[in-house]
């Protein structure tokens, strides 16, 4: 068989161990690849956990956005690099994303504080009509299984 010469593969740029040819470390490229995405995730939970009403989801939120401004803020503590002004502006709405997760947090955890007394009256009573309204009637007409209550019959 013929051995094919090899050629030197050229660096690639998602290799950690090469250096980018503008001189900035992979390693603050990765870091604020990561600190975007968690910015980006806590941008998007926050204020749909208030549509959905989830205290756990703007939690996330939360903790993104403060991984996220830390991240950035100790890569702008390090010194000057070539994408500076991006991560000042990543840095910005790490702190927009932070704030908004926590009203949504706090905003979610007052919603729950005052449903639940009124969840658990409903449980330990049976009567769902404080929740449900008029169709808590329909609930309570519903036919019971005759069989053991097993939907497959």
């Amino acid at each position: 068989m013929e051995q094919l010469p090899q050629t030197p593969q050229p660096d690639r740029p998602d290799d950690p161990s090469t250096r980018q040819p503008d001189g900035q470390h992979p390693l603050e490229e990765l870091e604020l690849k990561s600190a975007r995405t968690l910015t980006t995730v806590a941008t998007v939970a926050g204020p749909v956990s208030l549509i959905i009403g989830g205290v756990a989801l703007s939690t996330v939120a939360l903790v993104c956005a403060i991984i996220a401004f830390t991240k950035v803020r100790r890569l702008l503590s390090q010194g000057d690099f070539p994408q500076r002004p991006y991560a000042l502006t990543l840095r910005q709405t790490a702190l927009i994303a932070l704030g908004v997760s926590a009203v949504a947090l706090v905003l979610n955890g007052i919603t729950v504080a005052m449903m639940m007394p009124v969840l658990l009256e409903a449980m330990q009573t049976g009567d769902y009509s404080a929740i449900l309204g008029d169709a808590a009637a329909n609930l309570q007409n519903t036919p019971k299984p005759s069989n053991g209550g097993s939907a497959w019959g």
